[in-house]
């Protein structure tokens, strides 16, 4: 090995340390997720619940920074899709979770009056467990599909 190999390599390892000690890592990241047109934004968190006219609304007041992480023994999250009022034709969702736990939904949409009739502007739910245990740590994915096209947003729970 050449004197030049050598301090490449030792260029290498104490680059590489570097990253460690500042806690950044090497891996791979999340690549940002694209959405379909009409999405507007995903947002994960708790759900805010407030009664209206007749009708309970929810929004998510605090949602957790991208790529969302759910503390572990959370018996509750939440995530909202907001969409592109007399954009979207047709939206849904839905969460793929880790295997051996029966999951509830608690729906979390909003609607806007238009001329002749309504627009939906936001697609959402309240995810938990019907035993009302904590919910699995590991990655779940929630899988959004608008007007045909769709997009996968990660998220994990501690």
């Amino acid at each position: 090995m050449g004197d030049i190999e050598i301090e490449e390599k030792r260029l290498a390892m104490m680059f590489a340390a570097l990253l460690m000690l500042l806690g950044i890592s090497t891996s791979a990241q999340t690549p940002p997720v694209s959405f379909p047109a009409g999405v507007k934004s995903v947002s994960f968190g708790q759900a805010q619940r407030y009664g209206g006219a007749g009708k309970q609304l929810c929004a998510i007041v605090k949602p957790l920074p991208s790529p969302a992480v759910f503390e572990r023994g959370v018996t509750e999250i939440s995530y909202t899709v907001e969409l592109e009022p007399r954009v979207v034709k047709s939206a849904s969702a839905r969460v793929v979770a880790p295997a051996g736990q029966e999951l509830r939904t608690d729906a979390c949409n909003a609607f806007m009056p238009i001329k002749g009739g309504f627009t939906q502007t936001q697609l959402g739910s309240s995810i938990s467990r019907v035993d009302k245990a904590p919910l699995r740590s590991g990655r779940y994915t929630l899988r959004v599909t608008v007007d045909g096209q769709a997009a996968e947003v990660p998220f994990t729970i501690k």
